[in-house]
């Protein structure tokens, strides 16, 4: 870190491209042992839950909390990243971190208080009034990860993540078997290892008094603020659809879908990891490096989402067989889910080059308008209970939400935007996903997939290693 509170992550060079490829490692390493939370405790609290009823209103539970801690930070994450590069960066970052840390738990408190005298007064009370309450603990962790980011400290960002999700769930699961096969409980072990991640925040990235730094708060709520119909838009697009069905479809039909979702979630956690790198090089590079540095991260990022509809949709089939036994109608719903994955990663570093430049302004109207597309191309999917279709057209909206941001972004970075390889990655990814739903789906033909992808991952990983060395070598020379 230099006298401006800027830390190493700014500067050019190759040295920072490799910080950067390390850091996309450590961050997709921790993202990658997040995911395995959900993957690890569903089958057992489906089979530990006395009901689908139960399981639902968990599963409904944590989206609430996921939806409502973006909704409650308002784009201040963001913020706190992007202060962290200003003159006087790190006493103004910290003070916005103060700011969303005080903001968060005190909307958490408002809000279960709220719902726990004006709610639902049915056995989900319980549920939804912690939920809310473990969303005002989860400010801490966003705003401590947001400064871990910026300063370029990976294991610190993944131990937090780690804590506010594989353990979490453990936790839960422990709390049930310990004290009755109840959402409640689950929610309450949840809460526990939540706030307990939040004081280990608040010590690695300790904030500052939100008004320590004059005008640094209400700096970063013009910027933030108009980031909150984005953040909320955002969510719907990536959780929205088990609300939706929940209003539309059968009983129960919402809660199918959701024993496969941790194909949309798990795309979207990878992706956002690897993000966490790209952030910072993106925001810290300077007017005339911008186009070559989108140019290297967006070539990067089209592979990545390629890969992770390969290695996704590829294991969907095991994967449906472990979490939902015996729902083999589920295994192309899963397969389909990743697909979202190519639309996303050009939404990524669209929107953060709109918010490197403060025209955050652009994303309370894009993303809102792409949700209501999204809305009615699920409309009638939902209506009918068909799940394959529900998939699908999430990944339609995600890919529309690509567009729109790469359209409103373009200019920002002239020549910085690789169309031909991310093109050519979407369709890959399209016809590999076809391939698989044309598969028997038996748990042999998902095994034999897995077989195949990990063998050509592999492969991939060998002769990017390979190659990777020889450039060294050669720019060593």
């Amino acid at each position: 870190m230099n006298n401006t509170g800027r830390t190493e992550v700014e500067e050019p060079g190759s040295g920072a491209a490799v910080r950067t490829g390390r850091n996309s490692v450590l961050y997709l390493a921790g993202a990658l042992m997040q995911g395995l939370g959900i993957f690890l405790v569903q089958p057992f609290a489906l089979r530990v839950l006395n009901n689908d009823t139960e399981w639902q209103e968990l599963f409904l539970s944590v989206s609430v909390i996921q939806i409502g801690v973006v909704l409650g930070a308002a784009g201040l994450p963001l913020a706190i990243t992007k202060a962290w590069f200003d003159p006087n960066g790190e006493a103004k970052a910290r003070s916005v971190s103060g700011f969303l840390s005080l903001f968060g738990l005190l909307l958490g408190i408002l809000a279960a208080g709220s719902f726990w005298l004006w709610g639902d007064t049915g056995d989900s009370t319980v549920s939804f009034t912690i939920a809310l309450l473990t969303m005002g603990g989860l400010a801490s962790v966003l705003a401590a990860q947001a400064i871990l980011r910026a300063q370029g400290r990976p294991v610190a960002f993944m131990l937090l993540s780690l804590g506010s999700s594989v353990a979490a769930y453990g936790i839960g699961l422990l709390a049930m078997l310990l004290f009755g096969a109840e959402a409640n409980f689950f929610m309450a072990g949840f809460g526990v290892a939540v706030a307990l991640t939040a004081g280990a925040a608040l010590i690695l990235a300790p904030p500052k008094w939100p008004f320590a730094v004059p005008g640094a708060a209400k700096e970063a709520l013009l910027i933030g603020l108009p980031v909150l119909p984005h953040t909320g838009a955002m969510m719907f697009l990536t959780q929205g659809a088990a609300f939706l069905l929940a209003a539309t479809a059968a009983p129960g039909v919402s809660g199918d879908y959701g024993k496969v979702q941790i194909f949309v979630l798990g795309s979207v956690t990878l992706l956002g990891a690897l993000n966490n790198a790209w952030v910072p090089s993106i925001m810290a590079a300077s007017t005339e490096e911008r186009p070559a540095r989108m140019r290297s991260i967006m070539t990067t990022a089209s592979l990545a989402g390629l890969g992770i509809v390969v290695v996704a949709s590829g294991g969907a089939n095991v994967v449906t067989h472990v979490m939902a036994v015996g729902r083999e109608d589920l295994i192309p719903v899963a397969q389909v889910m990743p697909l979202l994955a190519m639309g996303y990663v050009l939404y990524l570093n669209a929107s953060t080059l709109l918010f490197a430049d403060n025209v955050t302004w652009l994303l309370a109207v894009l993303t809102p308008a792409v949700l209501v597309a999204g809305f009615l191309l699920a409309l009638w999917p939902a209506s009918t209970g068909n799940l394959v279709l529900m998939a699908a057209a999430s990944a339609a909206s995600f890919f529309l939400l690509g567009l729109v941001y790469f359209l409103a972004a373009r200019r920002r970075a002239p020549g910085g935007w690789p169309l031909k390889t991310f093109f050519l990655c979407t369709l890959a990814a399209v016809v590999y996903v076809l391939l698989l739903l044309s598969l028997p789906r038996n748990i042999f033909t998902g095994l034999g997939t897995v077989a195949v992808v990990a063998a050509g991952v592999i492969a991939g990983a060998t002769i990017w290693h390979v190659r990777r060395k020889a450039v060294t070598r050669k720019e060593g020379s």
